[in-house]
């Protein structure tokens, strides 16, 4: 009877063994499906934000080729307001029109009596001055889209020379 026993004991321990081994491969299994879907999502929130950012840098410089074209309109509302004796009736037009395109990232590079930055000015002149490298004058203004320059401006700078 005690050898039955024995068995039998022996039998629940072998069991209990083996169903131990398939507990721990279970949970291994488990911890490595678990690995994989957290890299898996990851990877697809890496990949969502990317797209995000792709979509918005689209939308944002979508309205540039627009704006580019609308350039040779602001040079003329420039050269009206400069020319006419009384300019005033279409300062009023200039400004809503910078208005509206400034609600796309649109914004005038500001020039004269700045250092002169080759980023954002070109330079059509050189006359003496008593400060070096600042811009005396501006002759076509300069604009940039979302902070990348669409056009520099043409400007006249300041060199310090012996008179």
């Amino acid at each position: 009877m005690s050898s039955s026993r024995e068995r039998a004991l022996s039998r629940t321990q072998l069991r209990s063994l083996q169903i131990e081994n398939q507990l721990r491969e279970a949970r291994e299994q488990l911890d490595q499906y678990r690995d994989l879907y957290l890299r898996q999502r990851a990877d697809m929130e890496n990949y969502s934000k990317a797209k995000d950012r792709e979509i918005s840098q689209i939308i944002k410089n979508a309205s540039r080729e627009v704006v580019k074209n609308l350039l040779p309109i602001l040079d003329s509302l420039d050269s009206a307001i400069a020319n006419s004796k009384d300019g005033s009736n279409l300062i009023p037009v200039q400004d809503q029109t910078f208005k509206i395109l400034g609600t796309y990232g649109f914004k005038i590079i500001e020039a004269k009596g700045k250092k002169f930055d080759p980023y954002l000015h070109e330079v059509i002149a050189v006359n003496q001055s008593e400060e070096d490298g600042i811009v005396l004058e501006e002759i076509q203004r300069g604009y940039k889209l979302n902070d990348e320059v669409l056009r520099t401006s043409k400007v006249i700078v300041g060199k310090k020379g012996e008179e």
